[in-house]
């Protein structure tokens, strides 16, 4: 009986990053689902649009204030969680690490909490009208990832000062980073969807 041929692997890499890691492509084909119920959501948006003669309803319009400092926050937030992501990749300081993921994950509480004061200063419920409805499952469909990803860092953050730290969570870490800078470009769109429309620019 002939013996298996086999191959010396040890030299290998134990983690992949990128393409390379099967997580990677779990982690897009979400954000892929995920933008396609913005664009979903987007096209709802300008559907019911289309068909009333007044838009935005009286009675009030989004908090522009309170959204506009959420905006802002988490465009600050993009340069700490991408030097994280860097260090995460390259140069494995976890000094570092630790820094700029705390600094990334303050901005983004802070944020949240800027999101949570538009949601409560919205002058419309849900069930008002048409309006009402969009903008509150747009601006909460954000404010829920906006959540979850905040509690990521958070554990991340505990993760990184506890210990151990392994190669599969380097991997991890910089998936997160990746998630959080789509969730930003969500937040740019949805900013632009609700707030620089031009009816409610207008009023």
């Amino acid at each position: 009986m002939r013996p298996r041929p086999r191959i010396d692997v040890s030299a290998l890499e134990t983690m992949g990053f990128g393409p390379r890691s099967t997580l990677w492509w779990g982690v897009v084909s979400m954000l892929a689902i995920e933008t396609t119920m913005f664009a979903l959501l987007f096209a709802t948006y300008y559907y019911l649009r289309g068909n009333e003669s007044i838009w935005p309803p009286p009675g009030g319009n989004p908090p522009f204030v309170p959204a506009t400092l959420c905006l802002a926050l988490l465009l600050l937030s993009v340069p700490p969680m991408a030097i994280m992501h860097r260090e995460s990749g390259n140069e494995r300081n976890l000094k570092k690490m630790r820094f700029w993921l705390v600094v990334g994950m303050a901005i983004g509480l802070l944020a949240l909490g800027a999101r949570a004061a538009e949601i409560a200063m919205l002058p419309f419920r849900w069930d008002h009208h048409a309006y009402g409805s969009i903008v509150w499952v747009t601006i909460g469909m954000h404010a829920i990832h906006l959540l979850t990803s905040g509690g990521e860092n958070i554990l991340f953050a505990v993760l990184l000062f506890k210990g151990p730290v392994e190669d599969r969570h380097l991997v991890d870490l910089r998936l997160n980073a990746m998630y959080w800078f789509v969730m930003v470009v969500w937040d740019v769109m949805v900013y632009a969807l609700i707030y620089l429309d031009p009816g409610v620019l207008r009023s």
